[in-house]
């Protein structure tokens, strides 16, 4: 137990991995990199074989979305489209934070290049960022589409990408859509919507998500997929809302970069075992007392000794866990 709590305080105080983020990477230099990634925490390239570290552009172009959807369509009073250059062979985060597989706080980003330049769409809605067609979103995006079934509900419209690939699922029999923005459903259903196939039922609904978040709702469905937040940073703070109000059964509820909006917890939880082991004062950001509350009064209330370091990780880092600490209100 004392081994796993040395170790893994080295290991948070470990950020050499983001050294890499944006450094430019060729193809002949491409082992190279893998082995001083490899070196630095990122535990796929450990092992062999390896992933490659580069991404096809062809690929991405020709993926089943972007065969069928064409995003420049769009031009209306309140969506305007914008085509930006990106540059291949530089390093970037295309997935969600990877859990230790070691569960040693050893956590680490899927860094990966484009294989040359290439182009992407960014939306604008009234003049402003609205959403940017690129490889990390269909790559968090995938999982949840391939994992849908039956009556599916989602929440968060977007460029309708899960809801395209989900209905390529042919264990989806309907997807319904909770989308706060008038303005975005009637761009979807104008210029998107006609380019989907047809062959299963699409019914979209302006609301707010927490006003259908509760269990008469969401039980008439198989599987809900959330996904209303624009990155981990808001992430966690939006989950928590939801699970406060209402928290689905585990086994058909997903949350779009869940891993990353989790991995805060995941250090807190640490912190919280480690001050609890040692009787020691945790020193942590004002913005991250309400979780650090949480998981107090979540643990206050477990009649359990820890004696085991497996356990005490399962209970870092278990998603169920994570959840049930989150819908604990403080």
């Amino acid at each position: 137990m004392e081994n796993f709590f040395s170790a893994a305080r080295r290991n948070m105080m470990d950020s050499s991995i983001n050294d890499f983020l944006d450094l430019e990477v060729q193809k002949e230099d491409e082992e190279s990199m893998i082995r001083r990634l490899a070196e630095n925490g990122a535990s796929e390239f450990a092992v062999t074989p390896h992933p490659s570290l580069f991404l096809s552009v062809d690929a991405w172009n020709n993926s089943p979305y972007h065969k069928a959807i064409h995003l420049e369509d769009i031009q209306d009073e309140h969506f305007s489209y914008e085509k930006m250059l990106f540059y291949g062979n530089r390093l970037f985060n295309a997935d969600v934070v990877q859990k230790d597989e070691n569960r040693m706080m050893k956590d680490w980003m899927k860094l990966r290049a484009m294989d040359r330049d290439f182009e992407a769409i960014a939306l604008f809605q009234d003049d402003e960022d609205w959403m940017m067609d690129v490889p990390s979103e269909a790559i968090t995006n995938d999982p949840y589409a391939e994992k849908a079934h039956g009556h599916v509900l989602t929440m968060g419209l977007g460029i309708g990408y899960f809801l395209f690939m989900a209905l390529r699922n042919p264990a989806v029999k309907s997807i319904t859509c909770i989308e706060r923005s008038k303005e975005v459903i009637a761009m979807f259903q104008k210029y998107i919507l006609p380019q989907f196939p047809h062959d299963k039922e699409v019914h979209i609904i302006q609301g707010d998500a927490f006003d259908y978040w509760h269990e008469d709702y969401l039980s008439q469905f198989d599987y809900v997929y959330v996904d209303i937040w624009q990155s981990s940073d808001d992430g966690l703070a939006i989950i928590t809302r939801l699970l406060e109000q209402y928290e689905p059964p585990f086994e058909n509820t997903d949350f779009w970069i869940e891993d990353s909006c989790h991995s805060l917890m995941w250090s807190l939880s640490f912190l919280y075992f480690d001050s609890l082991a040692h009787h020691t004062k945790m020193h942590i950001a004002k913005d991250a007392h309400r979780y650090m509350r949480k998981i107090r009064k979540y643990y206050g209330a477990v009649d359990e000794t820890v004696t085991d370091e497996k356990r005490l990780q399962f209970l870092i880092y278990d998603t169920k866990t994570i959840r049930q600490i989150l819908a604990t209100k403080v």
